[in-house]
């Protein structure tokens, strides 16, 4: 996968993201879409990390290692459920459904660029 390509791909994924938690704000309140845009952050942006790591890796012109790559996979969940966990603790009154919308919402943004593809 090429630089722009993982670009775009997150580059949708917070489009979808911010989306989704205006729909929500609009439809059911603040808390339901900050809700949203929570549980979207807590995915879009380890995968912005992870995606940026790759690019780095392209740039300097190093291989990218298939276990680097499923090292950096299993880091990536591990930090996207530790911020699920601190979300669901420190966030009161945290609308579940919102949040779950805003996470199938960052989810989706990472298939965007297969579905715009064919």
């Amino acid at each position: 996968m090429n630089r722009e390509e993982l670009i775009r791909i997150v580059a949708w994924q917070y489009v979808f993201v911010c989306v989704v938690a205006a729909v929500a704000w609009l439809g059911w309140g603040m808390v339901a879409g900050l809700s949203a845009l929570g549980g979207g952050m807590c995915v879009a942006v380890p995968n912005s990390i992870f995606a940026l790591n790759l690019i780095l890796t392209q740039m300097a012109r190093k291989p990218v290692r298939p276990t680097g790559v499923i090292v950096g996979e299993f880091l990536k969940m591990i930090v996207i459920c530790a911020l699920f966990v601190l979300m669901a603790k420190f966030f009161p009154g945290l609308n579940w459904p919102a949040m779950l919308a805003g996470i199938v919402a960052a989810v989706f943004g990472q298939f965007a660029l297969v579905f715009s593809k064919h």
